[in-house]
């Protein structure tokens, strides 16, 4: 038998209709009784009244139940003839958490066919445009070309969000995902991203790329954001490092970058040629040994880090450092967020961290991760006396975090170095190695700030769960303020 015109809400409304109505006439029962005599109803002719919520012109109610989860859009089409209409063709969010074949988590079975069946019917019978199509753990196996049909009607539908998460092994996608040229944001994980060798392109509209655990190749990283004329958001996390086609250099040419996030990448060349407007560089901790990262015009870049004062090889104007070795010529003075990690086994290191800082003079907030990998010719309190003025340290750092902290001999130092030397410092907030506190560390930092007689703030932090050990997951957001904390 074929199915209904109706099937595909009846997979949502099935015992739910009662819910529903009961939920909309409460809402509307209850704001008349606060309203009672200023509430306007328009009276139907030899009728009841109109609820006010189905006033509201087709526009307005359209853009509402573009913004509810999938089965709840679905269920308007029961509360009235009124609101029949509207799901077909208000703006479709369709995501597979919130629809169901039966079972909770879609599989490689005869439900997940069930669930793709539901999916090709809803975008069969939805009219309207989709504004966003999201699909996690869900298996193909064979199934394929019902994926290249989903992706061609999302196409043709002007789709803006698309985001798709796979199980292992990477699931290669078809060349159809290249035509979604109306697309604004692209999240894919697990996946192989398609060649495009023989077909370019088409977002010239988006504005967010995330690839996590995701194969893509040199030249087709290189395609894809020569056609993104308006992307603000690159973030390329969890790349695998054992596939011989993956990308390995990166050079960024965009007028229009804002974000740029790297972690656990086997990238070994990290170029920004030119990136007008490009405000934050992370790095994570997780890098290739010996990564290059050069940043040639970035004005307005105020975030930068994690650099490992070991390892990364970081260059800019005429100033280089490459190990321990580090020469100044060029200062960055956009840069008020610095991340660093450093390794106090030696003073060649720790000095280097020092004399590093002064290519920041306007830095803010200083992040610090330290290693410790055994004792050797390590710096004391002394030492770090002797060292020259750094400008950021007397007239703007406010803010330092120190991450991984053991409370060894040599931390314990650079932290009194911070403390008499940076002269308006506000705030210390330390995190331990593990997340746990030893009654000696706090009685040691306790004894160590009362010494120095500083006013500034320490806080003995725990729990910060960060992505990768290194900020925070939503670090392509804006407005968090400060994704390293």
């Amino acid at each position: 038998m074929e199915p209904s015109n109706d099937s595909v809400n009846s997979v949502y409304a099935q015992d739910n209709s009662r819910h529903w109505v009961s939920y909309f006439t409460e809402s509307l029962n209850k704001g008349k009784k606060q309203k009672t005599d200023h509430s306007p109803t328009l009276p139907l002719e030899n009728g009841p009244k109109y609820d006010l919520i189905s006033t509201l012109p087709d526009c307005v109610l359209s853009t509402i139940i573009s913004h509810l989860p999938t089965k709840d859009a679905a269920r308007t089409t029961i509360l009235s003839s009124r609101w029949r209409h509207l799901w077909a063709f208000a703006p479709l969010n369709l995501d597979s958490k919130n629809i169901s074949s039966g079972v909770s988590q879609p599989a490689c079975s005869q439900s997940t066919c069930a669930f793709k069946d539901v999916v090709s019917r809803i975008l069969e019978r939805h009219c309207g445009p989709v504004r966003r199509f999201c699909l996690a753990h869900v298996c193909f196996g064979g199934s394929e070309p019902c994926l290249r049909e989903w992706l061609d009607d999302l196409s043709k539908k002007g789709v803006q969000e698309i985001n798709l998460k796979f199980d292992p092994p990477c699931h290669k996608l078809p060349t159809d995902l290249l035509a979604c040229k109306s697309l604004l944001s692209l999240k894919l994980q697990c996946s192989w991203f398609p060649s495009t060798s023989k077909f370019n392109p088409c977002f010239t509209s988006l504005t967010e790329l995330t690839l996590s655990n995701t194969i893509i190749s040199g030249q087709d990283l290189k395609s894809v954001l020569s056609c993104c004329q308006a992307l603000q958001s690159l973030s390329l996390t969890d790349m695998p490092f054992n596939n011989p086609t993956g990308v390995r250099e990166m050079e960024i040419c965009s007028g229009s970058l804002k974000i740029l996030v790297v972690s656990d990448s086997p990238l070994r060349i990290i170029c920004i040629q030119n990136a007008p407007n490009l405000e934050r560089f992370l790095l994570g901790t997780s890098m290739v040994p010996g990564t290059w990262v050069k940043v040639v015009h970035a004005p307005k870049m105020e975030m930068l880090g994690y650099l490992d004062m070991g390892y990364t090889k970081f260059e800019t104007g005429d100033t280089l450092l490459k190990g321990s070795d580090l020469s100044i010529s060029t200062l960055i003075y956009s840069v008020k967020t610095l991340a660093i990690s450093i390794n106090f086994d030696t003073i060649s290191q720790a000095s280097t961290a020092i004399r590093f800082l002064r290519c920041f003079p306007f830095l803010e907030t200083l992040h610090i991760r330290f290693f410790l990998f055994g004792p050797k010719e390590t710096p004391d309190f002394q030492y770090w006396n002797l060292q020259d003025q750094v400008d950021c340290l007397d007239y703007h750092l406010k803010k330092v975090y120190f991450r991984a902290y053991a409370g060894s001999s040599v931390e314990l130092d650079f932290a009194k170095f911070l403390f008499s030397r940076a002269k308006v410092l506000e705030v210390l907030e330390i995190l331990p190695r593990r997340d746990e506190w030893t009654t000696k560390m706090e009685n040691d930092l306790l004894c160590m700030r009362n010494e120095v007689a500083s006013n500034t703030r320490v806080v003995l932090a725990t729990e910060k769960h960060l992505f990768g050990g290194s900020f925070s997951a939503d670090a392509t957001n804006l407005s968090l303020r400060d994704p390293f904390g």
